[in-house]
């Protein structure tokens, strides 16, 4: 079958001899309809990051290292003592890798498989692992009425959290996307952004102030920005300029309750002044995926109508022109890259 096979960073080319795969026990065997390349691909392709240890290739019976991890498809086979599933039915798939292929196995569990609703299209599925992402960092922050929120890195992800903001947190206060991308920030805006800051142009700091207000303090003495929540989208990279958004997200704060979610990856060590944790005791969580139900959750949400993320989908490329999609979604032109094994 055809598969996309990583070899090195910047180098991933189209295999058309790579070994069929079988279902094992507990698993379904899934042809791939639609795979979106997901940040953390994206790392690897740069940079060579999470290469081990990341749970982002699928390795062959050949040894050949297959990436692609949040895809949409239908079952063609059952493996052994697979009950509750048929052959023909329409799945959303979420392993460690193998997506960028023809025919990927998929173990049966809340956490890896969930029934795509009728009306929902492949390509729009493929979000849902990006959107259950996203509905545990906002479950993980919990805002609260009033709270005005900052989103720092507005891809799928950082686009999903306002998606899930919105739907779950109404009556949060500003929701603030943070981006260098023009683009993304329109998108930000269309999804449900009250404000968008390009910090390139602007100070974020000086700008959220303007936008949400500040909250003076008197010991020790500070005013900085009333946001009560960050979500770290961004991660780091090793090209990007300035202190990490995790420094940014530690200067944004308010005093006294403060939550930032970290999700974004990070390329190579950073250093950080940290005793802004200590002045307002604020709180960092790490997020890494989704809880049992989330899937189902965020399916319900792009079924519904709540969160459309069909608008989210710049660009398609078939699975013979996977590198010139990975180029595309390292652009900083795209928002969500998909690729369609069967275009």
């Amino acid at each position: 079958m055809k598969a996309a096979v990583f070899h090195d960073p910047g180098r991933i080319e189209v295999c058309g001899d790579v070994s069929e795969p079988r279902p094992g026990p507990g698993e379904v065997l899934v042809a791939v309809r639609a795979c979106g390349i997901c940040g953390s691909d994206l790392h690897l392709y740069r940079t060579n990051a999470h290469r081990t240890g990341g749970g982002l290739l699928r390795i062959d019976s050949d040894g050949r290292e297959i990436p692609g991890h949040e895809y949409a498809g239908v079952i063609t086979q059952l493996g052994q003592g697979v009950d509750g599933w048929r052959v023909g039915q329409r799945v959303v798939g979420v392993t460690g890798g193998g997506g960028f292929s023809e025919r990927v196995p998929v173990p049966v569990n809340p956490f890896q498989i969930a029934r795509i609703p009728d009306g929902l299209g492949f390509e729009e599925a493929a979000t849902t692992e990006p959107l259950a992402d996203g509905l545990q960092m906002v479950r993980k922050a919990q805002p609260k009425a009033g709270d005005n929120v900052v989103v720092y890195g507005v891809g799928i992800i950082g686009l999903g959290v306002i998606q899930a903001l919105r739907a779950r947190c109404p009556h949060v206060g500003h929701i603030v996307a943070v981006d260098v991308s023009a683009a993304r920030l329109a998108m930000a805006r269309e999804v449900g952004a009250s404000d968008t800051i390009d910090p390139l142009s602007e100070d974020v700091i000086d700008a959220t102030a303007r936008i949400c207000g500040r909250a003076p303090w008197a010991f020790p003495p500070m005013e900085p920005p009333d946001v009560g929540v960050v979500f770290d989208c961004a991660g780091y990279l090793k090209h990007m300029k300035g202190p990490p958004p995790l420094q940014q997200a530690l200067r944004l704060l308010r005093p006294r309750g403060g939550r930032i979610v970290c999700f974004g990856a990070y390329e190579e060590a950073v250093s950080l002044e940290l005793m802004d944790v200590i002045y307002k005791e604020a709180q960092i969580f790490g997020s890494m995926g989704y809880a049992a139900g989330e899937l189902e959750e965020a399916l319900a949400l792009m079924a519904s109508g709540a969160a459309n993320r069909t608008k989210l989908i710049s660009h398609r490329f078939p699975l013979d022109e996977i590198s010139k999609a990975f180029e595309m979604q390292g652009s900083g032109q795209a928002i969500k890259v998909m690729v369609l094994p069967k275009a």
